[in-house]
């Protein structure tokens, strides 16, 4: 299971979802751009020769059909920022990412390594808070489950989270804008997160996060 860019918004979407779980668009191109979630653990573990590689303009970031992506990856210490545009409905979203610092290990067939990828993800007047396993599946359902946040030395906060209409098991929406507003609040002013999944047949997985320097509006 890879997660790829979705070709009209933006936002990272399973290879087995037949459709966006932030824009519900149906895919009809597997091939489509570099994966956006690759593209950030690249950058963050493969050092800063793959930034020179994209402000080079080596790899133009553009998907067709769909938004032209304006901003592929500005790393600004611990997140990765990015704005797209959808040309066809003229709506413009911008993405923050960050991925954990740590990597699980499940059995097979997602042994490896698996990190947990944090994107916030702003359209209009809606926010998106997602985590995204980059190999794994996630248990949860579409009337949500339990997960827990820990931002810094502060107590564990106890996140009511989704999965997306489509049932993909990588991808986690957190349910309440109230929560959302929280959880961005405590991100400006943190340094660290942990954040706790539960996963099928492996229990519940705790992920760490350095979320320092984030700029949000």
């Amino acid at each position: 299971m890879a997660i790829k860019p979705c070709e009209e918004c933006g936002g990272p979407v399973s290879d087995k979802a037949e459709s966006c779980p932030m824009c519900e668009v149906k895919k009809t191109n597997k091939n489509s751009i570099i994966s956006w979630v690759f593209v950030v653990i690249l950058i963050f573990g493969g050092g800063w020769w793959f930034i020179n590689i994209l402000s080079s303009g080596a790899i133009s970031g553009k998907a067709e059909p769909g938004p032209q992506i304006m901003n592929q990856g500005k790393v600004e210490e611990s997140w990765i920022y990015k704005n797209a545009k959808d040309e066809m409905r003229g709506q413009e979203a911008k993405f923050a990412t960050t991925v954990s610092t740590n990597s699980v290990d499940f059995d097979f067939p997602y042994n490896g390594g698996s990190k947990l990828i944090l994107t916030l993800r702003k359209s209009g007047n809606e926010t998106d808070v997602m985590v995204t396993v980059s190999k794994g599946q996630i248990l949860c359902g579409i009337r949500g489950c339990e997960t827990a946040f820990k931002f810094d030395t502060g107590a564990v906060q106890t996140i009511t989270m989704t999965e997306p209409d489509n049932h993909a098991s990588d991808v986690l929406f957190v349910m309440h804008d109230k929560t959302e507003d929280k959880i961005i609040n405590h991100l400006k002013t943190s340094k660290k997160l942990i954040i706790e999944v539960p996963f099928y047949q492996e229990g519940k997985k705790q992920f760490t996060f350095d979320v320092s320097s984030l700029k949000w509006d």
